[in-house]
C-alpha cells in the first residue's frame, strides 16, 4: 500500500468515530500533502542506523507560566530502538528511552532512576516519528490536521491522533513538524497523559555520523540506582 493510501485510510479510520464538536477529518488535499511529506521524511531516513542532532526541549504544563527548557545533544538509534538526550542545560544529565524502560542519569548526584514502563506506545511513536517509519506510525496514529507554520518559516506541522485506547492512554497526540521543501524533521512533539506537551526541536541533524555517541549509559560503581515499577492493577 503506498503512502497516500495509508494516510487516507488511517485518517478515515482514526476520525470516523469522533463526535461532532471534534475537528473535521482532513481534506483530500491535506491527506495528499501529508502523504508527500511523510514519504520525503521516510526516504531521507531509510537505511540510516543513527541520527545525531542538537536539541531544544520545551515542556509546557498548566502548572507553570513558562515552558521548562532543556538543551543538549540528541541521539536516535534504530536497532535496538533507543533515544538518548545528553542534556547540558539547565544541568548535566542523560535521559535514555527504550521501548520498556525510561532512565534518568544524574552524574553529579551519582543517581540513576530507572522507570519500567507499563506500555511501549509512546516510545514506539517517538521512534517511528524520528526514524521515518511511516507504516509503524500510521498503525498507531491517524492524520488529524495539516497546519502551516508561521509565515516564511518553511515548515508544516502534521498533527496525529491516537487510533486506539491503548495508545491514547499513554500519548494523547503526536505532532511532526517537517520542512516543507524536503520533508526534513524539524520537531517532534507529544502530549502526555497528564496533558503536558513536550516538544523536541532538532537542530542540524546528521544521519550516521562517524562520531555518534554510545547509547549506553556510563554509570560509576558508586551510583545509587532507584527502580520504579508500574503499580499492579488494583493497588
Amino acid at each position: 500500500m503506498n503512502v497516500l493510501r495509508r494516510v487516507a485510510v488511517a485518517a478515515f479510520v482514526g476520525l470516523a468515530g469522533l463526535v461532532a464538536q471534534d475537528p473535521p477529518a482532513p481534506s483530500a488535499a491535506d491527506v495528499a500533502r501529508a502523504a508527500a511529506l511523510l514519504q520525503q521524511h521516510a526516504e531521507r531516513s531509510r537505511g540510516a542506523k543513527t541520527l545525531v542532532a542538537d536539541y531544544v526541549q520545551r515542556r509546557t504544563t498548566e502548572l507553570l507560566k513558562e515552558p521548562l527548557v532543556s538543551k543538549g545533544r540528541f541521539l536516535f538509534v534504530r536497532e535496538p530502538a533507543v533515544v538518548v538526550f545528553f542534556a547540558a542545560e539547565p544541568r548535566p544529565s542523560v535521559v535514555r528511552l527504550a521501548e520498556a524502560v525510561y532512565e534518568v542519569h544524574r552524574p553529579q548526584r551519582k543517581q540513576l532512576e530507572r522507570f519500567h514502563l507499563d506500555g511501549p506506545e509512546l516510545a514506539r511513536g517517538l521512534f517511528a516519528a524520528v526514524g521515518g517509519d511511516v507504516d509503524r506510525l500510521l498503525r498507531d496514529f491517524a492524520i488529524a490536521a495539516v497546519v502551516d507554520g508561521p509565515k516564511d518559516s518553511g515548515v508544516v506541522c502534521l498533527q496525529l491522533t491516537p487510533r486506539t485506547d491503548a495508545v491514547r492512554a499513554r500519548v494523547r497526540g503526536l505532532d511532526l513538524t517537517l520542512q516543507a521543501a524536503d520533508g526534513l524533521l524539524r520537531e517532534v512533539a507529544y502530549r502526555d497523559p497528564a496533558g503536558d506537551r513536550v516538544a523536541i526541536e532538532l537542530l542540524a541533524p546528521v544521519l550516521d555520523p562517524k562520531d555518534a555517541p554510545s547509547p549506553e549509559l556510563k554509570v560509576d560503581k558508586d551510583t545509587v540506582v532507584v527502580e520504579h515499577r508500574p503499580k499492579s492493577p488494583g493497588k
